[in-house]
């Protein structure tokens, strides 16, 4: 089929409950719903992926952009350039370079030989906290008068915030997030495909099965070097899970490259939204790799993976447990971060308690074996004795 004709076709694309259906996919992909902000506050969704569409305006947006730019720009951060060579083997170079630099080459990015830059430590800083204190407030909107319990972590160990840039065809990691926490995702620039692994139910296998049929292994993310006992060992508080397998493998040859995506934008908005969704959910258009497509097959034959399409102005909310890979059909920058309440406290807790315990006899405080936290207001009382037991533990 002609590239006109599926753009034809992508008018076509209906939704019905969560599924979308366009005249060339191969069959039917679940995708990550869509709702505004009031939606999401009146029926709070905390078990799967959501997308908080137009968080806030697009002027909102752009100014938000250009100040991360103007103020950071000079700042030196670390760049990845992957090539892919003939044989199928990625080669991956690290280069440092000024983050307004890196943008040229996230312009010049494609698939097979692409540009992209994961950087923590620039958010929050000294020269940024009236920048980061917007970003946090856009953050925190689904969440009005709740805490976010990652507040109350000692500064030197409080997850940061990172900016990701993304050239075309460059891809994340396929992973879950340390500490188990809700992730955040704020897109400011372009558009980013994200491929979620749905969890099956605890009868099925729960996560674990995940973990295991991704072949999985474990990355520790949080170390804790405490001021007050300089003798003792780092005290790890959280790992991520991360697979060498990727659900973007290939893409079909006449994929719309960035600069097509970005006149189909420019001719026909509505259009471009509609075509970049389906393609982007279409595992005939980009494909997982043999691994990752049989590994899938295996957690769940029916829904092996639900889509989101994040465009500028877009909150994306990742729940824990929750394996994901992104891909970049065009550059775009987004702003990851975190938050910890009352609906994911309890995974948190028990995932640092996993970290740091030493074995199964030792006793864990009543209030840190919550299965659930119901009151608003007792964040930080569990994180103090949350981290007075890792201590105990740790110099025992």
């Amino acid at each position: 089929m002609s590239f006109a004709s599926r753009i034809s076709c992508a008018i076509l694309c209906i939704w019905i409950y969560g599924l979308e259906t366009t005249a060339f996919m191969t069959s039917n992909q679940a995708v990550v719903p869509r709702i505004t902000l009031d939606e999401f506050i009146a029926a709070p969704i905390h078990d799967k992926p959501i997308i908080i569409r137009d968080v806030v305006s697009p002027d909102v947006i752009e100014s938000l952009a250009d100040d991360l730019m103007s103020t950071l720009g000079e700042e030196q951060i670390q760049m990845q350039h992957k090539i892919k060579d003939d044989d199928g083997k990625t080669v991956t170079e690290i280069y440092d370079i000024s983050l307004f630099e890196s943008v040229e080459y996230m312009m010049d990015s494609e698939h097979g030989d692409s540009f992209f830059a994961f950087v923590e430590g620039l958010l929050p800083s000294s020269t940024t906290a009236k920048l980061h204190k917007k970003l946090i407030d856009i953050r925190e909107a689904p969440y009005p008068n709740q805490e976010d319990w990652f507040d109350y972590f000692p500064e030197n160990i409080r997850p940061s915030d990172a900016l990701i840039l993304a050239g075309e065809g460059s891809t994340s990691t396929l992973h879950r997030d340390p500490f188990e926490w809700t992730g955040t995702s704020l897109c400011l620039e372009g558009v980013k495909i994200w491929r979620f692994i749905p969890t099956p139910a605890t009868a099925d296998g729960g996560v674990a099965k995940v973990d295991k049929e991704l072949q999985s292994y474990r990355l520790d993310s949080i170390a804790w070097e405490q001021e007050e006992n300089q003798q003792a060992d780092p005290l790890v508080l959280s790992a991520g899970w991360q697979s060498d397998m990727t659900l973007y493998e290939t893409i079909e040859e006449d994929f719309p490259t960035a600069f097509e995506w970005a006149t189909m934008e420019e001719e026909n908005n509505d259009l471009f939204r509609n075509e970049i969704r389906a393609q982007g959910s279409d595992s005939s258009r980009l494909r997982p790799s043999s691994e990752a497509s049989d590994a899938l097959q295996n957690i769940d034959e029916t829904t092996p993976f639900v889509t989101a399409t994040q465009f500028a102005g877009d909150l994306l909310l990742i729940p824990a447990h929750c394996w994901h890979q992104t891909y970049a059909p065009v550059p775009s920058i987004v702003v990851a971060s975190q938050r910890c309440g009352i609906s994911d406290g309890a995974k948190v807790v028990r995932h640092v308690i996993d970290m740091t315990k030493m074995n199964d006899r030792v006793k864990v405080p009543d209030l840190l074996q919550q299965i659930e936290y119901k009151e608003e207001g007792i964040g930080k009382q569990v994180v103090s004795e949350l981290f007075s037991f890792a201590i105990d533990r740790n110099t025992a």
